[in-house]
């Protein structure tokens, strides 16, 4: 059986209370949780040098579920330039498009993903060139693509 396991650990002294939150989480299937997600799209990295909006994840890739888990990283340092990232079937930063939030330079994301809408990304700067790294965890692939 396939073993992925998350882990996060969150420490600050934000507040007089300092914070200490250390979590980990075994992806598993939605249909039995004693079973392990068992397949991914791969860890893919892409290059954008405009603001033009990019599918990452296409809704027909993937078995529509929810037990898919969603990895995104912007792969820059500069805390300048980030990347817009969204649910739609078209583009971030769209009218239509469900905005999830925005990535900077070193920020990363684990989010559950069900399967049913694209995602999407579009870098905030068409002067200096951003790498994204993504990958989905998933219950079930459809089709590979990449």
């Amino acid at each position: 059986m396939a073993t992925i396991n998350a882990s996060v650990t969150i420490s600050s002294n934000i507040s007089s209370n300092p914070i200490s939150i250390s979590k980990t989480m075994s992806m598993t299937k939605s249909a039995n949780p004693s079973v392990g997600l068992e397949e991914t799209t791969g860890l893919r990295t892409k290059k954008f040098t405009s603001t033009t909006a990019a599918v990452i994840v296409e809704a027909d890739e993937l078995t529509d579920d929810t037990a898919h888990k969603v990895y995104i990283r912007n792969a820059g340092t500069n805390r300048a330039n980030f990347f817009y990232v969204a649910y739609n079937a078209s583009a971030a930063g769209a009218a239509e498009a469900e905005t999830i939030g925005k990535l900077y330079g070193g920020d990363w994301m684990l989010f559950p993903y069900n399967g049913s809408t694209n995602i999407t990304v579009a870098s905030s700067t068409a002067t200096e060139t951003q790498y994204l790294e993504y990958m989905v965890f998933a219950d079930g692939i459809v089709a590979a693509k990449g």
